[in-house]
């Protein structure tokens, strides 16, 4: 998933947005965001203490090329 990611939101993104492209719940892919998040890999964007969105971090951009590379 993280290499879906990294391929193809280079912006902010929904697990909305994501659970469609992997034909899934949006439970599934919130339970597989948080798992990232706690990694370090994405960020949650908050709202009103809700997480709405969220986005790629720092360090995964950053890496973005070893990341891809031990990923595929």
């Amino acid at each position: 998933m993280l290499l879906f990611l990294i391929k193809n939101y280079k912006r902010e993104f929904t697990p909305i947005e994501v659970s469609r492209e992997f034909a899934v719940t949006n439970k599934t892919i919130i339970n597989r965001l948080s798992i990232l998040a706690k990694n370090g890999f994405v960020e949650p964007i908050m709202v009103k203490e809700r997480i709405r969105s969220y986005r790629l971090s720092d360090f995964t951009k950053e890496h973005e090329k070893e990341l891809k590379k031990s990923l595929q």
